[in-house]
Order: C-alpha cells, then sequence, then structure tokens
C-alpha cells in the first residue's frame, strides 16, 4: 500500500508505504472487472434502453451487446452495471401520479372496509415518504 501527497512545488512525496498490505495486480483477463475500467459509453446505453424498452429481457440485451463488440471482457461494463443501469431508468419513470392512484385505492378499500386503516407523508414534490 502506497499513498502519495503533492506539494506546493507540485513534486509528488510517499505519505505512507506498507509493504505487506499489498496484493498481485489483476490478471489481464480479469482488467474489465476493475471498476477504474469499467465505463457504459452514451450508444451502448442507449441500445441497452432500447432493447429493454422492446420488452427484452436485460441480459439478452447484454449478451446482444457483448456478442456485438467480441465479448463480455471488450464491452466496457458488467452484466451488474446493465441491471443497475435498467433499475435507475425505471425508477425515474415513476410518475408523481402513481402516488395519487395508490392514496385513491386504499380510500376506496377504507369505505368497504371499516377495519382497513392507513396513513401517509408525501414531501413537497408530492412523493411518498412514509406509508403505514
Amino acid at each position: 500500500m502506497i499513498r502519495f501527497t503533492v506539494d506546493e512545488g507540485g513534486y509528488w512525496k510517499v505519505k505512507k508505504f506498507i509493504e505487506n498490505h499489498n496484493h498481485n495486480l489483476p490478471r489481464p483477463e480479469d482488467r474489465h472487472l476493475l471498476r477504474s475500467c469499467r465505463n457504459m459509453c452514451d450508444e451502448k446505453a442507449s441500445v441497452l434502453k432500447t432493447m429493454t424498452d422492446a420488452g427484452i429481457r436485460t441480459i439478452d440485451a447484454f449478451s446482444f451487446l457483448a456478442d456485438e463488440v467480441g465479448g463480455v471482457e471488450i464491452i466496457g461494463f458488467t452484466r451488474r452495471d446493465a441491471y443497475n443501469f435498467i433499475q435507475k431508468i425505471k425508477r425515474a419513470k415513476i410518475e408523481l401520479g402513481d402516488t395519487n392512484t395508490l392514496i385513491e385505492l386504499f380510500k376506496e378499500r377504507q369505505l368497504n372496509d371499516k377495519m382497513f386503516s392507513w396513513d401517509v407523508q408525501k414531501d413537497e414534490f408530492d412523493r411518498l415518504l412514509i406509508f403505514f
């Protein structure tokens, strides 16, 4: 393990060095798994989004992209990155009206069932914060 600092003159100096806190460098075939080597470019993100919007499973869209570029080592991101990207898009699609739909459903249920009780707290953007 090694840490550096840069002084006012722009010179690098070793701040900390622990020789026994070390590990082997990754093998070339594992390099694509390192966070610093992963990046989903806009073109691949667009293809991934378009394919999943068309109903193609995320894993199948990822496999298609990997095959197109020559393998998972070359695609530039992992399968988990693809799932996280699609999940982030899905969360962003949840509309403000979904909260109101849920509240209306529970109001109706409460009219039919006097034992049914519920409460909700929303933020200033009408997003559901706490639901009981």
